[in-house]
């Protein structure tokens, strides 16, 4: 006997309780309860379900094929493997969608990586120089003040000597300003 187990449980009178087989299941009272009350019953695999009133006096019974069950069984089954490749068709679709978006970002970060590179190579080349310009200008300062005629060279030194020694003289003038 093939009987639709959600309509034969909310037939009036409307059961307070099930036993299903020797388990006794009371009945929800939300709207949803007789679905969850039906997946309920064919989780538990039952075979003989009879509903019960409030006072426990059997309003109907019915004994369930196993065809029921495994159908029921059977339903549950695909719609558990229909839910499962929904959820993988929609990860799929996602990282085809987010792909490219993460790609021309490693790719952003990639570039600026290089460039950060080269500063820092080329910071590094301006240091070495500068500290060669600095050792060189140390020497040069050791040295006795070049003539007047020395050339170019020697009249930035002369010039650079000159005003260091001018700065300390500008301080004492201007009141230490």
């Amino acid at each position: 006997m093939s009987v639709n187990l959600n309509a034969w449980l909310r037939k009036t009178p409307r059961p307070a309780s099930v036993l299903a087989d020797d388990k006794r299941v009371e009945v929800p009272k939300t709207t949803h309860g007789w679905r969850d009350l039906t997946r309920t019953l064919e989780a538990i695999g039952a075979t003989k379900i009879a509903c019960l009133d409030a006072q426990g006096n059997v309003i109907r019974a019915m004994e369930l094929d196993e065809d029921v069950a495994e159908k029921a069984s059977k339903e549950s089954d695909s719609e558990i493997q229909t839910f499962a490749k929904l959820i993988a068709e929609a990860y799929e679709k996602g990282s085809k969608a987010t792909q490219p978006l993460l790609d021309n970002a490693l790719s952003f970060i990639e570039r600026q990586a290089q460039r950060i590179t080269g500063a820092e190579r080329e910071i590094e080349k301006l240091r070495m120089h500068n500290m060669k310009l600095q050792a060189e200008i140390l020497t040069l300062s050791q040295e006795p003040a070049p003539e007047q005629g020395e050339g170019l060279l020697g009249g930035i030194v002369q010039g650079m000597l000159q005003a260091q020694n001018e700065q300390p003289l500008k301080a004492v003038k201007g009141g230490g300003k």
